[in-house]
């Protein structure tokens, strides 16, 4: 009988060790082993999820097996193995999740996880300088765009961060532009159905502006602790938050519709910042280094790394602060690029 009762007690401590993280000690009623044993499968490739019962009294009846919250598999064996093909699955991060239930209809939670990157092997590009051009040297650039042959621009640091329109091609000449509250320090802008949308760094919030009259339209919250870059694919806002992640949000709600993980064959992509969608391709600017890295919008997949460097032979660097904006202009077919407090701006072709 103290046998029984001291089986049915590690069968307690299992189960409940699965929603409280602060007694390490306690284990979970599953074991989950992932092959390959680094946790991370190149898309395309097959790997395993070996599923052991920890338990054996009170008897486990059934164990289900989640990923990313999809069941996969419902067996009521003690041990078993899955195959899954990850060519099904878009890079990311994947949670696998087990709950195993007993014989009274009790449960018990485990996670692990595994990392899908991509199968594709980036090129590195080159570019080519056409023009350059003056950039104003007091903006802290955060995002750059064009809409129908005009540049905007949004700014950063507290109490110094505007949007801008202007004729880069004309001295710089400005159109219109708006300040921000001091509160509130500008990120990445981008333009949809008329509207000027834009993200603040750390205050969880944005704002969506009139094009022709920066007349405040709107505020919007998003869940991310901070908002970096914003480009759209001409239906959603497409958000970098200084991570791998990229969120699409509904521009009606700001719901987030899906993400994606900017990925290689060798790891994520992080710090991805200001960004710039051209013909189903993103473009942006990775914060801290002179390289644009372009990568497919639907799959996050990275094509080909671009190193800038030899931009800042022409700058003082004095001056100028790190390399961020890239905007694409349709009617030169060319990408404008420059810096936060840069004195140039450059048009290049990316060949």
């Amino acid at each position: 009988m103290k046998l029984i009762c001291f089986y049915f007690l590690v069968f307690l401590v299992g189960f409940s060790a699965c929603s409280s993280q602060s007694k390490p000690e306690r284990k979970p009623v599953t074991n989950i082993q992932i092959t390959p044993s680094n946790k991370t499968v190149i898309q395309g490739n097959e790997f395993s999820i070996d599923i052991t019962s920890r338990v054996d009294n009170p008897k486990i009846e059934k164990i289900d097996v989640f990923l990313n919250n999809e069941l996969i598999k419902t067996s009521n064996s003690e041990s078993f193995s899955i195959k899954v093909n990850s060519s099904e699955y878009l890079p990311g991060i994947y949670s696998v999740k087990t709950i195993a239930t007993n014989a009274k209809g009790e449960t018990g939670t485990h996670y692990n996880t595994i990392s899908i990157l991509s199968n594709i092997q980036p090129k590195n590009l080159s570019y080519r300088i056409i023009e350059t051009i003056p950039h104003n040297t007091s903006y802290f650039t955060q995002g750059l765009e064009f809409h129908n042959g005009i540049l905007y621009e949004g700014t950063g640091n507290y109490g110094q961060s505007y949007v801008y329109a202007y004729l880069p091609n004309e001295g710089g000449k400005v159109l219109n532009q708006l300040k921000l509250d001091d509160r509130y320090f500008g990120e990445g802008i981008t333009i949809l159905n008329d509207k000027i949308y834009q993200l603040t760094y750390k205050s969880r919030k944005g704002f969506v502006y009139d094009v022709h009259t920066f007349e405040k339209l709107n505020e919007f919250s998003f869940q991310s602790d901070e908002g970096w870059g914003l480009c759209n694919d001409g239906t959603y806002l497409i958000m970098s938050d200084g991570t791998s992640k990229l969120s699409y949000l509904n521009p009606d709600n700001f719901e987030v519709v899906k993400t994606i993980e900017v990925s290689t064959p060798t790891g994520f992509v992080r710090n991805v910042n200001e960004l710039e969608y051209v013909d189903g391709n993103i473009y942006a600017n990775i914060w801290t280094t002179n390289t644009i890295v372009k990568f497919e919008a639907k799959t996050g997949k990275v094509l080909a790394f671009i190193n800038m460097n030899n931009l800042l032979n022409m700058l003082d660097l004095r001056r100028a602060d790190v390399f961020n904006g890239i905007a694409y202009n349709e009617e030169e077919d060319l990408f404008y690029v420059t810096g936060k407090l840069w004195p140039q701006m450059f048009k290049v072709k990316f060949e």
